[in-house]
């Protein structure tokens, strides 16, 4: 399967206005204010953005489904929809390389970088001109205008000159045009070596602050097609220099009354660069007066899979099955233990007299004499537990654990490795079976738009074909697992001056969910072990490591307390693994007590002899 096949990036807007789902946030995305979508890669930030663009909108209220909903929204307004450039990330290492001038690097950067919001911007405008001859009869919307040959030459002839190009234009072509032909000047100053006439002719030339030239562009567009109202979604910003950035990020306070700006950013945010840390000048903007932050990031704990439900059931719609055919088909796989879990239209309950049963029968031994200490013998006594404290104690803080041990008890090889520790090699005859069934899905998808779509596209092709859940599930499970540990492995990490490589996103990450796999599947029952981490006084080596980490969605950071919404600094922040992984280190789906974490954490066991999980998917099948 194509890697892209589920990419937002890859879609026309009209394309997405087709199958979108509306979430519950939509609106606040949709509103007339200064925006931050905050969350990791895959989970919708490009689908919203390219939804509100014009020819987003207008597939939108062509939707009858939609008509009462958008209703209620403000669309009075002309969007610009800005994509990042794939390419700023290796170019902006490249200039630092070739550079050693501060000026010259910010130049050039900031060079490219204007012009390619000045080419989208243009194109944008262009774009919703276009649409106006497109309407149907009795079709009137603020983003369609009409924009007449003479107009089109008015607006390109000053923009020409507020712009700075070499000569004056007459249509928007010529000015896309002359922008590319600046753009490639800027690329031939760096392109291979320093080209020291193109490098001279960019210092002459300078470049232009794209705020300032946005502003001209709104009082030309003003007076020669009347728009008086935009909005500007910065798509990727997080790939962008970082002093553009953060100068983007600064004009949230005070940028313009008649254009509100929209960003599309990670969780961390690493663009306040400081000693001693990354931190916002005490100037900076501030969440909730000069900007409404939609966090998109699945939950620490508690989540709300209310979208995710939406979004499986117009995709089970879109392909004429079933939704409700499709939670059964994953709820009753063999592999779930008989009578463990009661499933309801809602969700489903955990039985603990039937996981007593099994964990005695799996021989957990630990766990029968921790319920002793309660007085519990027997599947009777646990259904006789009364009481709110006591069954929240004995019963309801317990039993997801028990029942996790049930299906995963570590079994170390009898041979040693050579460095004299134990080996542990996955159980591949327990299979995935506590992982199936449709609360799970949600959970191993953790809500994620990209992540849903993969597990769907193979498990209703299953379906359909009339495979057996639990072979289905045991299946789909191990290859999207994998997937997502290959886009980890993917992530850069910055080198950091301590002596010695720093470790991958995927090391540190394997070593954090291993550690807690060890605890909690170790010869000691524990009821309530650590299954997320603190982070304190994090130790440089790893700093970068778990940043990205947590912009891969491998690490689900805990909201602050305090009410930030944006990430600035490791320091007290508390995470746990992203469930999409939990079945490689065989961790359940809860967040639980969490332990701190300033290095990598130590393990009793070895697992450099681990397979991959496609190695043993189908061993239960």
């Amino acid at each position: 399967m194509n890697s892209s096949q589920f990419n937002a990036r890859n879609a026309s807007a009209s394309q997405i206005a087709k199958s979108f789902v509306v979430p519950e946030y939509f609106s606040e995305v949709t509103s007339f204010r200064n925006v931050v979508l905050v969350g990791p890669r895959g989970i919708g930030k490009t689908t919203l953005l390219k939804a509100i663009t014009a020819p987003g909108l207008l597939g939108l209220h062509r939707r009858p489904d939609l008509t009462e909903v958008l209703s209620e929204m403000d669309f009075e307004y002309l969007p610009i929809y800005i994509p990042a450039e794939s390419i700023w990330k290796g170019t902006s290492n490249l200039v630092k390389q070739t550079f050693s001038q501060d000026a010259d690097q910010k130049l050039i950067l900031g060079g490219l970088f204007t012009d390619h919001c000045l080419y989208q911007l243009i194109s944008a405008f262009e774009e919703a001109a276009t649409l106006q001859t497109s309407l149907n009869q009795g079709e009137k919307f603020p983003w369609a205008i009409a924009v007449s040959d003479d107009q089109e030459a008015k607006i390109a002839s000053h923009c020409s000159e507020l712009w700075e190009l070499p000569k004056p234009q007459k249509s928007f072509l010529g000015v896309k045009l002359q922008l590319l032909k600046r753009a490639n000047l800027y690329r031939t100053s760096i392109a291979h070596h320093v080209n020291p006439e193109s490098l001279e002719e960019v210092r002459k030339r300078g470049h232009l602050d794209f705020l300032v030239m946005l502003k001209g562009f709104m009082d030309i567009a003003s007076k020669f097609a009347g728009v008086n109202r935009w909005t500007i979604s910065f798509d990727e910003m997080e790939i962008a220099p970082k002093s553009i950035l953060s100068h983007l990020y600064e004009n949230l306070r005070s940028f313009d009354q008649r254009a509100a700006l929209k960003f599309s950013l990670f969780p961390f945010v690493d663009f306040y660069e400081e000693k001693g840390g990354f931190i916002p000048n005490p100037s900076s903007p501030t969440h909730g007066q000069d900007f409404h932050p939609v966090i998109l990031s699945n939950k620490f704990s508690n989540p709300d899979y209310g979208f995710a439900r939406k979004l499986i059931q117009s995709e089970c719609e879109a392909r004429g099955q079933s939704y409700g055919e499709f939670k059964s088909y994953l709820n009753k796989s063999s592999a779930v233990y008989a009578g463990t879990r009661k499933f309801f239209d809602s969700g489903f309950e955990r039985q603990p007299d039937k996981i007593f049963q099994c964990s005695m029968s799996q021989g957990d031994t630990s766990f029968k004499k921790y319920m002793q200490t309660k007085g519990i013998d027997s599947p009777e006594d646990v259904l006789s537990v009364s009481g709110e404290a006591r069954r929240a104690n004995v019963i309801r803080k317990v039993f997801p654990i028990a029942e996790i041990r049930s299906y995963y008890l570590s079994k170390p090889l009898k041979r040693r490795a050579s460095n004299g520790s134990r080996t542990v090699r996955r159980v591949s005859a327990k299979g995935y079976g506590y992982y199936h069934g449709f609360d799970q899905f949600l959970n191993l998808t953790e809500g994620n738009p990209r992540a849903i779509k993969y597990y769907l596209n193979e498990l209703l092709s299953d379906m359909g074909a009339q495979k057996e859940s639990r072979t289905a599930q045991n299946a789909a499970i191990p290859r999207n697992v994998d997937r997502f540990r290959a886009l980890i492995a993917s992530q850069t990490v910055p080198s950091v001056d301590v002596g010695e490589t720093a470790p991958s996103a995927l090391k540190v990450v394997d070593a954090l969910g291993h550690a807690l796999a060890e605890s909690l599947l170790g010869t000691d029952f524990q009821p309530e072990p650590a299954l997320s981490y603190e982070l304190k006084n994090v130790k440089p080596e790893i700093r970068e490591a778990l940043i990205s980490a947590i912009n891969s969605g491998a690490l689900v950071v805990e909201q602050n307390a305090s009410g930030k919404k944006l990430l600035f600094e490791l320091e007290g922040c508390r995470v746990r693994l992203s469930h999409r992984l939990a079945p490689y280190y065989k961790l359940p789906t809860i967040s639980g007590q969490s332990r701190v974490l300033s290095g990598l954490p130590e393990t009793k066991q070895s697992y450099a002899l681990q397979p991959d999980l496609l190695t043993w998917a189908d061993a239960d099948g």
